[in-house]
C-alpha cells in the first residue's frame, strides 16, 4: 500500500537536513577549514550515527507504506551508481555506502520480507537489535584476509571507504524498522501515531530526501571548491 505518515516524513526530513549540515563540516575540513578529525569527535560522531540509523530505520519502516520495495530498491541502487561514481571523480571513493545498503534491503525485502516477517512479534525487536549489537561488534572490531567482504561486514587491513553502511549489522537495524512499520500499519487509520503531524517544511524535505541526497553534496563541495579557488 501507499500512505504518507505525516510524522515519518517529518523525522526523515530533520534527518536529511541533519546530513546536509554534517556533510558541510566534513566539506569544511577537507578543504582546511576546519581540524580534519572533527568528524572523529564524540559530538559530531554520535550526529553521524543518529542520521544513519535513523534512515536505515524509517527506511524499514517505509517497506510497509510503499507501493512496491522492488521499485524502491531499484531507484535507490540507480542513484547509488550515480553517487558513487561521483565519489571516485572527486577521490573520495564510496565503497558499499549507505545507497548500496539500502537499496540491497529493499530489494531482499521485496523478495523475503514474507519470511522474515514470520519471526514472532514479541521476541522479534528483542533478536533484531541482539543481532545488530553483535554483528557491529563483529564488523568493527574483527579484520579478514579477503579483501571483497567489506559489504558482508568483513575488512581486511587497509581497507578505506568514505561512507561504509555494511550490510551486517544494518539490515536487523532494518529489520527493527520494518518490525515497527508493521505495528503501525495494524494500528486504527485515526490513531495517534497514524495521525501526528509534523512542521510542514519538514515533511516537504521528508518526501524529497533521494533528490536532496544526489544533490547536496556536489552542491556542497562544489561552493567550497570555488571558495578555495578563489581564496588560494
Amino acid at each position: 500500500m501507499s500512505e504518507r505518515i505525516r510524522w515519518l516524513d517529518g523525522w526523515r526530513g530533520l534527518v536529511c537536513w541533519l546530513m546536509v549540515a554534517y556533510h558541510f563540516i566534513f566539506d569544511l575540513a577537507m578543504f582546511g577549514w576546519l581540524p580534519y578529525t572533527i568528524t572523529e569527535r564524540w559530538p559530531l560522531y554520535l550526529l553521524q550515527r543518529f542520521i544513519a540509523l535513523s534512515f536505515i530505520f524509517l527506511a524499514g519502516t517505509s517497506a510497509y507504506f510503499t507501493r512496491s520495495n522492488l521499485r524502491r530498491g531499484l531507484i535507490t541502487a540507480g542513484a547509488a551508481v550515480v553517487v558513487v561514481a561521483a565519489s571516485y571523480v572527486v577521490d573520495a571513493p564510496i565503497r558499499y555506502g549507505m545507497l548500496e545498503f539500502l537499496a540491497c534491503a529493499m530489494v531482499l525485502w521485496h523478495f523475503a520480507g514474507k519470511y522474515i516477517e514470520k519471526v514472532p512479534e514479541k521476541p522479534a525487536p528483542w533478536l533484531w537489535a541482539a543481532l545488530y549489537i553483535v554483528t557491529r561488534v563483529i564488523a568493527y572490531n574483527v579484520y579478514v584476509g579477503a579483501k571483497w567482504l567489506y559489504p558482508l561486514g568483513l575488512r581486511a587491513h587497509g581497507f578505506q571507504s568514505y561512507d561504509w553502511v555494511p550490510f551486517f549489522p544494518n539490515i536487523f537495524m532494518f529489520f527493527l524498522g520494518a518490525w515497527f512499520g508493521k505495528r503501525l500499519l495494524a494500528m486504527p487509520a485515526d490513531s495517534r501515531l497514524r495521525t501526528l503531524g509534523a512542521p510542514k517544511a519538514l515533511e516537504w524535505t521528508g518526501r524529497r530526501t533521494l533528490l536532496i541526497y544526489l544533490v547536496h553534496q556536489p552542491v556542497l563541495y562544489g561552493a567550497c571548491w570555488a571558495v578555495h579557488g578563489i581564496l588560494s
